[in-house]
């Protein structure tokens, strides 16, 4: 069950998608120059992420060959919104 809060907000954005999936991280967020690196070699990266108002936290695969725009942002519990 997750306690903690989430480490920070990942931001992906798809080939193909209008917009941004939204992901709270749980445990170390990746660095700036990770995200270059998985994007580079198309890696498929095991995140713990978790869902607002829902015990726990899940493990979810991203596939970050099909990904073109990544962002890091800090978490927090006010209204998350994408551009």
């Amino acid at each position: 069950m997750a306690t903690d809060a989430p480490s920070g907000l990942l931001y992906l954005l798809s080939v193909g998608k209008e917009k941004e999936l939204i992901l709270r991280v749980h445990g170390t967020m990746p660095t700036a120059e990770k995200l270059i690196s998985w994007m580079e070699q198309g890696t498929v990266v095991s995140l713990q992420i978790s869902h607002e108002g829902e015990p726990g936290t899940f493990t979810y695969l991203v596939n970050f060959r099909h990904v073109v725009a990544a962002r890091l942002a800090p978490y927090t519990t006010t209204r998350i919104s994408s551009f």
